[in-house]
């Protein structure tokens, strides 16, 4: 009784302490004034970069090389997860949904794609990047194996795709990294590299940028669905009958 007592006190001090802090930062935010390096951001990041998307900018040039040290985690994950479920063998999967949820998911797909593609192109001019592209890109796989079975989605894009996939946008990110370097600038330069900052707010603006949101959103979105198909791969009963009339 005593135990619980305590961790009732503790939860409400932790409930306290995060809306104290949460309380802080809407004041701050409620400030139209700007200073220390979010001034400096607004100020300069489309001089010093050729994107509008200063979140993309501050990602993927002022702290480039913490974001590949992100990407590497996500790839790590990936291969540990594979290989934990690599002795795995799927004889058949679910049978998935009714006729009505996969013709209605068919229609949708390509929307989808077209959707995550343009969060992911277009991610040094507006909301969006690699990161969010690629999940939105993983969620297709997702639902092909809710919708459809996992069997159906393997044999659409097989897990070696997605690895190659995967291992091509850590190369990607790499390679622009190396021509920095090759370029006198540093690792991961972007206009300083010679890059082009194009006009801004257009299509072909922000450097190195687009092509690292393209990279990216090529790790994340092979990367999670990897991680999903591998983590589903279980066996089930080979003498399970048709799947039921709808």
């Amino acid at each position: 009784m005593r135990a619980q007592v305590f961790h009732r006190w503790i939860g409400a001090a932790l409930c306290l302490s995060l809306g104290w802090w949460m309380w802080r930062g809407l004041i701050v935010s409620a400030d139209p004034s700007l200073f220390g390096p979010a001034a400096y951001y607004v100020a300069n990041t489309a001089s010093d970069t050729g994107a509008s998307n200063i979140v993309a900018a501050i990602l993927f040039d002022y702290r480039g090389f913490d974001t590949f040290g992100e990407a590497t985690v996500i790839y790590t994950t990936v291969c540990g997860v594979a290989m934990l479920f690599a002795k795995r063998r799927l004889r058949r999967s679910s049978w998935g949904l009714s006729p009505i949820v996969k013709r209605g998911m068919g229609m949708m797909v390509p929307f989808i794609l077209v959707y995550a593609s343009s969060i992911v192109i277009m991610g040094h001019i507006t909301p969006g990047g690699g990161f969010q592209g690629g999940a939105v890109f993983a969620t297709v796989t997702v639902l092909f194996c809710v919708i459809y079975g996992s069997k159906f989605e393997a044999s659409r894009i097989s897990p070696k795709v997605k690895e190659v996939i995967e291992s091509s946008g850590a190369l990607l990110f790499a390679a622009v990294g190396l021509w920095g370097l090759a370029e006198g600038a540093g690792f991961l330069a972007n206009l300083d590299a010679g890059f082009s900052s194009g006009p801004i707010g257009s299509l072909f603006s922000g450097g190195a940028i687009p092509l690292l949101n393209i990279a990216v959103g090529m790790k994340v979105g092979a990367g999670l669905s990897t991680l999903f198909y591998s983590m589903i791969k279980i066996l089930e009963d080979p003498a399970e009958g048709p799947p039921p009339e709808v």
